[in-house]
């Protein structure tokens, strides 16, 4: 054998350790497509499709509690640095949908970017995110995400994960839901109050109000009148 082909042999073997001590995080865990370092715009471009990515990242996220910490951190990096250059919003939904069942640091930044990204279903799917977070900083991006998106689905998103958070901090902003001019929006609120309060004072929104003002509410109202405030 040539010095060259031994050299070859010896790479080839070496590659092979390293990719054999690599562990779950490297090889079970992570899409063949996710890059090992900073990549190029263009790496790997065309050799999966969209909905292979895509199945692959949910395929991740349902396995997010069977890793480490350590494992995780690792997958949320790899993840942060796939969506840099990722120009499919599809995909980017799932990553950020990914980022959010590996929580720390590196996937919080990302999060928090892409409650402002260009895509609506980014953003909505940002919130559920957080919504599944639940913590005070949770909380805090998703209230601004109620009060300033410009757009609906967001806004009525954000208010969906605010109930899912069982944060008692959320009932002021929810009650602001109450007061907006658009049904959808006065409906998800009284739905994302009832699980943020646990308290069951029906839909409507009339008692509702009276709550979040501190207020007892007034009893449930009769037929008759629940026709009278619609008209």
């Amino acid at each position: 054998m040539t010095d060259t082909g031994g050299k070859r042999v010896w790479i080839v073997l070496c590659g092979l350790a390293v990719v054999t001590a690599a562990g779950c995080a490297e090889m079970d865990f992570l899409p063949s497509w996710m890059p090992f370092q900073e990549p190029a715009s263009d790496q790997m471009a065309g050799v999966v499709s969209p909905a292979e990515r895509i199945a692959e990242l949910r395929e991740l996220s349902a396995k997010a509690a069977k890793c480490s910490p350590d494992e995780r951190l690792k997958v949320s990096e790899r993840l942060a640095r796939s969506i840099r250059n990722e120009q499919d919003p599809l995909v980017r939904v799932e990553i950020i949908r990914a980022l959010g069942s590996y929580p720390g640091p590196t996937a919080d930044a990302i999060l928090k970017a892409a409650l402002s990204d260009v895509d609506v279903q980014v953003r909505i799917a940002a919130c559920e995110s957080w919504g599944r977070r639940g913590d005070d900083g949770a909380v805090k991006l998703l209230v601004e995400s109620l009060r300033s998106d410009v757009d609906i689905d967001v806004r009525l998103a954000a208010a969906k994960a605010l109930g899912e958070t069982r944060n008692p901090a959320v009932v002021e902003v929810l009650g602001e839901a109450l007061e907006d001019s658009d049904p959808a929006m006065q409906y998800r609120a009284v739905l994302s109050l009832q699980q943020a309060t646990g308290k069951d004072l029906g839909n409507d929104v009339y008692r509702w109000r009276q709550y979040v003002k501190g207020e007892i509410p007034e009893p449930k109202p009769t037929l008759a009148e629940r026709l009278r405030r619609m008209f």
